[in-house]
């Protein structure tokens, strides 16, 4: 049977897919067969071909047993094995795996929810128990500027996770400062798209949106607001904390202390303002004690974005490219007010093209790029790369070499020595940057598994950087492993992985992401000015 190497790597994902959700294998069959796909993947040569000249054990983590199925595989057309694996499961559930986005878990949700075919995938909302931070911010700006509008309201704030900025939240919650109380709860009330009206009373109100969404508001009197926007950020932890430092002051504290402000609130207790983001009782409450809160890094502080993809041409891509054109994006990071902006499109498909014209690829894309620079932005030469399942990059280092930067990242293979392939990328010194560290895909997949102290040792040592990602389902490096990485020295950078001029927008989510984590100015590459970043770069025309 004649089929090509991402034909034989998708049935062998299929096959541990189904031993995912079935749970008959274990994780060391499920990840050989996802080793073997990755490898078969990326080999340079047809498994066909190796398998019609007796050389299947030439590919990498190909087991004799493997082999064999191979060997059935193209001579029958199918394995009976894997149709035992396999069996019980509809053909619906093997094609939503190819949806970016979507594992066994999730195809598996879909199926069973009543998607019969890709089409009847786009009229299904998967549903999740908590919201991604992008998606929740967005629907909960267009109730807070509803809010604004009225008359009655003082001020009005997101409450709980969403002011804490936590990568996923659960329904949206509100509070507002009013003098009438009962008008704002009626005004919320009557706000479009509200499908129901769960409870409604002098100072509170609890909807449910066309969308599904529960929403809740709180109305507080204008002396005790600042009480009770406290109270309701928390988090829980927090405010137990808070209040036995109160107990041991002889004070009794609550939503309703006679505080108009925060400030107000935690001067009672003799503390500075502990940020909303990191108000989760990890040493802030004693940081603010002792008056010595870090100044963490601002959005407004930000003056370049270096994870872009644009539409450039790309023969056979190894993953999607984006959606428009470098000389737009470049436009959209100077609205922006950056100062310099760098295009890191995914290169063509290493198993596609020849080392020859991946490098002429790099060549004419520079001469383009170069012919974007102005007086105002600097525009920077990058790429990202795949670090393959044995750590080797997917461009050679004669390409890499004429970049002004590198991003490497892992974007399969995620149950495999992770540890191994990411300092292996490290240790090539084109490599400046590793993408989306931890892989995790939010409400889909955990963060893979690593030894993170001898990785940050590593990059704090020998000055390569590590991403915070703040495309919408990723929020990676994580904010407790940024804090972690920090205790090294390592420095970080906030990139927006943008495939489209609108997803430029998102770096606010992943500068939530950096302060959750602790990290100030200096230690945000791209919130430092051009002249100091292009030293670390190591980029000396910037005259």
């Amino acid at each position: 049977m004649d089929l090509s190497n991402q034909q034989v790597a998708k049935i062998l994902r299929g096959v541990a897919a189904a031993y995912n959700i079935k749970k008959q294998g274990n994780i060391f069959q499920i990840r050989a067969y996802e080793n073997a796909a990755d490898a078969i993947e990326h080999s340079t040569s047809e498994v066909r071909d190796l398998w019609e000249e007796g050389k299947l054990n030439e590919i990498p983590g190909l087991g004799q047993k493997l082999q064999g199925y191979l060997e059935e595989l193209f001579k029958t057309g199918h394995v009976k094995h894997f149709d035992e694996v396999k069996k019980g499961l509809k053909p619906i559930f093997f094609e939503l795996l190819d949806v970016t986005g979507i594992g066994p878990k999730t195809a598996q949700k879909l199926v069973k929810s009543g998607v019969v075919n890709l089409g009847s995938l786009k009229s299904k909302i998967i549903k999740s128990d908590r919201m991604l931070l992008p998606y929740a911010f967005a629907q909960a700006q267009k109730i807070l500027n509803y809010l604004k509008k009225n008359k009655d309201v003082l001020e009005t704030h997101f409450l709980g996770s969403l002011r804490r900025m936590v990568a996923t939240v659960g329904d949206l919650d509100f509070s507002a400062s009013s003098k009438n109380p009962k008008k704002v709860v009626d005004y919320f009330c009557q706000m479009h798209g509200v499908t129901r009206i769960m409870d409604q009373g002098e100072n509170r109100a609890t909807l449910i949106l066309h969308s599904g969404l529960q929403v809740d508001l709180l109305v507080g009197r204008p002396e005790s607001y600042g009480a009770l926007l406290q109270h309701f950020t928390g988090s829980k932890a927090h405010n137990i904390h808070l209040r036995i430092i109160a107990q041991s002051k002889g004070l009794s504290l609550s939503e309703k202390t006679n505080a108009q402000t925060e400030e107000e609130f935690y001067k009672l207790l003799g503390m500075q303002v502990p940020p909303p983001e990191i108000r989760e009782d990890t040493g802030e409450i004693e940081a603010s004690l002792n008056h010595k809160l870090p100044k963490l890094v601002e959005i407004k502080e930000i003056r370049g974005d270096l994870h872009l993809h644009s539409n450039y041409p790309i023969k056979n891509p190894s993953h999607g490219p984006g959606a428009d054109s470098i000389e737009d994006m470049v436009k959209k990071a100077a609205s922006l007010g950056y100062e310099y902006v760098g295009i890191s499109d995914h290169p063509p498909g290493f198993t596609a093209v020849s080392k020859e014209e991946i490098i002429d690829w790099v060549q004419k894309r520079t001469k383009v790029i170069q012919t974007m620079n102005t007086k105002s932005i600097r525009v920077l030469n990058g790429l990202e790369i795949d670090i393959l399942v044995n750590g080797e990059l997917s461009v050679h280092d004669e390409a890499l070499e004429t970049l002004d930067y590198c991003i490497a990242g892992i974007h399969s293979g995620h149950r495999s020595d992770i540890t191994k392939r990411l300092m292996l990328a490290l240790q090539n010194p084109h490599v400046d940057i590793i993408s989306h560290p931890t892989n995790r895909l939010l409400n889909e997949r955990e963060s893979s598994e690593a030894d993170w102290e001898t990785i940050f040792k590593y990059c704090a040592k020998n000055q390569k950087l590590l991403e915070i990602n703040g495309y919408p389902n990723r929020l990676d490096l994580r904010d407790d492993l940024v804090r972690q990485a920090l205790k090294f020295g390592v420095k970080f950078i906030i990139n927006t992985d943008a495939h489209e001029l609108s997803q430029m927008d998102n770096m606010k989510f992943g500068v939530s992401v950096a302060r959750r984590g602790w990290a100030e100015k200096k230690d945000v590459v791209n919130a430092w000015n051009w002249e100091k970043l292009s030293i670390w770069l190591k980029i000396h025309d910037y005259e």
